[in-house]
């Protein structure tokens, strides 16, 4: 006897899924409908509904529904779990309707095709895309591939042979539904099905995790009745804590109305129902991408899409991230240099997984990386890429990582998301320098410089293309370092403080008197008109404390008395802890006095600016002050010169941030370690 069962688990209309009672198991036959094969065993009062599928997708954001479409173009059929009411992710839920960098190409192409002419139907203008059109575009094409969707459900638990993924448990609103599957694609943002999986990862930055800043987006109308969005930053959030993401929704919901904004100056029309989350887990992939392999253009044999953006973090502590980025920001200046490069296929398979792919944000990448490898567009890639994988994996009876690369790239030519010239093509160093050609910079790169080549570099510094310059002569490394040090001696003013900002990169002790007196003069001056450079005193500072150099310890321990500025408080605390192994009793005694001094500052971190929010955004402890962050650098200072850092990190631990939990266990737990307790 056949029964039907009529379900709500697609686009938007009900499907027939036809089942039998007592069906045998069969995962051998693959679903050729389209619609999934579905079962529903019968023990008792639970019940279990089963479905088998080629390619399982775990979430419907801006890759899911990518890696969904392009899977089922290929020829597979395709399971996608969403455990929102609708699909489309940060564009559309979240309501950042613009595009903001990121390569063109591919399906994305052909859905924004789709969203002018809805457009037009729906009668509305918009600054980038009109989400709801988008949505509808996205719910069209899912429908005409005969894609299952299935709403409002989350994945509960992996199902796994032995290190082989085959499927997921998924808890939705009428019971558990156990899905087999050939390919599984994490599409979840966060990496939350390859952590199920078992998968190693890192999440957010090395010195206190914290993630990058989220936005909770208001949409308005403006004078022309064009559909707007403020993207504007909130605070942090730990994305893997439920109690925190519940905090960050109550803040940004307190702050969508900011400064003097009120009905009759600012037309709102709706709050976006998702965050903003720009960063969560970045799974351990069979290559870890990098900020240098995009700024060098290495080139990949598996290369499978092409990205661009800039080092596009929301952070304005730069002493809390990298030293990369401190120097690639905070000194050189170059936020908003724009670069990409090549996406190996290598990055979207997780170490030791196999039948997973990661089809989002998580692939495998730095915490530096993924500040710019996160674009809406570049993203729309990255699933398309991975749909198409699966189902050349499918189509090949093997596993992901032993899918036929030459193959799937001959696809991605096809379908647009990959060109020639970016398979084939030579690499092209990114950062340049006017009246050099690229051809003679990428042979640097590959042979190294003569001596008369670095004297040329040299002649740029002190100039507008200093950040340029020291940027080559930091990659070219210590092959440098012989001419450098003979033009130290022989100059002075500018020209003199950019060779000793070279030979601090590249760690030599001769720069530091240079070094120390440009701090001590507190030269205000920018080495170049670059976004975010900071002043030359603190770009001295940050190399001193790369360095491990205590030759202005006094007068950083002077300065925390007075300065009120986060960020430089910030780096000089970074400072401390880098040298506070070499002070003396005294200098530690003096340490603990101005620390007390600084902590005891009620305004302390109030004067923090979150990226887009100004000063628009009251400094409330949940959203922009950085007192958090720097009573925690504080409380480490404390602990490694014999104070009372203790007590901080255990007020942290208690803290109803999540974020703050997070940085005060991380922090406390690598003091721990290295006294050897």
């Amino acid at each position: 006897m056949e029964l039907f069962h009529r379900a709500i688990y697609n686009t938007g209309e009900s499907i027939d899924i036809k089942h039998k009672k007592g069906a045998e198991k069969n995962m051998d036959q693959p679903i050729s409908d389209g619609q999934g094969s579905y079962r529903r065993q019968h023990g008792g009062r639970q019940q279990e509904d089963q479905l088998h599928t080629d390619v399982l997708v775990v979430g419907g954001g801006t890759a899911g529904v990518t890696a969904a479409i392009s899977a089922a173009e290929e020829g597979a059929s395709v399971v996608l779990i969403e455990r929102d009411s609708g699909l489309g992710g940060v564009g559309i839920r979240a309501g950042v309707h613009t595009y903001y960098l990121g390569t063109k190409g591919g399906i994305q192409d052909q859905l924004d095709q789709r969203v002018l002419s809805l457009n037009q139907q729906m009668g509305s203008a918009s600054k980038g895309f009109t989400p709801e059109s988008k949505g509808l575009a996205i719910s069209a094409r899912i429908q005409e591939l005969g894609i299952l969707v299935i709403y409002e459900s989350i994945v509960s638990e992996v199902i796994m042979e032995n290190n082989q993924v085959c499927g997921a448990i998924v808890e939705s609103g009428r019971g558990t539904i156990r899905i087999e599957s050939a390919i599984l694609i994490d599409s979840t943002a966060d990496g939350d099905i390859s952590y199920l999986a078992g998968a190693e990862y890192t999440l957010g930055r090395e010195w206190d995790g914290a993630l990058h800043n989220f936005s909770l987006v208001p949409r308005t109308v403006d004078a022309k009745n064009q559909l707007r969005c403020k993207n504007f930053d909130i605070g942090w959030v730990d994305v893997t804590d439920p109690a925190d993401i519940s905090r960050a929704y109550r803040a940004g919901r307190r702050h969508a109305w900011r400064g003097g904004e009120n009905p009759l100056n600012m037309h709102y029309t709706v709050i976006g129902p998702q965050l903003g989350l720009r960063e969560g887990r970045l799974i351990q992939g069979e290559h870890i991408l990098n900020q240098h392999d995009f700024l060098v253009d290495r080139r990949f044999e598996d290369v499978v899409m092409r990205c661009f953006a800039h080092h596009e973090n929301h952070a304005f502590d730069y002493a809390n991230e990298s030293e990369w980025s401190q120097i690639w920001v905070a000194m050189l200046g170059m936020w908003r240099f724009g670069f990409g490069g090549d996406v190996p296929y290598r990055c979207f398979v997780p170490k030791e997984i196999d039948g997973l792919l990661i089809g989002c944000r998580a692939f495998s990448q730095d915490h530096d990386t993924a500040m710019m490898l996160r674009m809406q567009r570049d993203l729309h890639k990255i699933g398309e890429v991975v749909g198409t994988a699966a189902a050349l994996s499918v189509k090949h009876g093997v596993i992901p990582r032993h899918i036929p690369v030459a193959e799937l790239q001959q696809r991605l030519l096809s379908r647009g998301v990959l060109k020639e010239d970016e398979i084939s093509g030579d690499s092209k160093p990114w950062v340049t320098l006017e009246g050099e050609s690229t051809e003679n910079m990428s042979r640097l790169l590959k042979e190294g410089a003569t001596a008369a080549e670095v004297e040329k570099l040299i002649g740029y510094l002190g100039g507008d293309e200093e950040s340029a310059a020291l940027w080559w002569l930091w990659t070219l490394g210590d092959a440098c370092v012989p001419v450098l040090l003979e033009a130290l001696s022989q100059t002075e003013g500018r020209h003199q403080r950019g060779i000793a900002f070279a030979l601090g990169l590249l760690g030599q002790e001769a720069a530091v008197p240079v070094l120390a007196a440009i701090f001590r003069s507190r030269d205000a001056d920018r080495p170049n008109t670059l976004t975010r450079t900071e002043e030359s005193w603190v770009s001295a500072l940050v190399l001193l404390k790369n360095m491990k150099n205590s030759t202005v310890a006094t007068d950083v321990i002077e300065l925390l008395r007075t300065e009120k500025r986060s960020a430089t408080l910030l780096f000089m605390l970074h400072y401390l802890i880098s040298v506070a192994d070499q002070l003396s009793g005294s200098m530690q005694a003096e340490t603990r006095e101005a620390v007390e001094v600084m902590l005891a500052d009620p305004e302390l971190g109030n004067d923090f600016v979150l990226h887009h929010s100004g000063e628009e955004l009251p400094a409330l402890p949940d959203t922009r002050s950085m007192r958090w962050g720097i009573e925690l650098a504080a409380a480490y200072v404390l602990e490694l010169v014999g104070g009372k850092g203790r007590r901080i990190f255990n007020g942290y631990r208690q803290d109803h941030r999540g974020y703050a939990r997070v940085a005060a266990n991380k922090l406390s737990e690598r003091l721990t370690a290295w006294k050897g307790v």
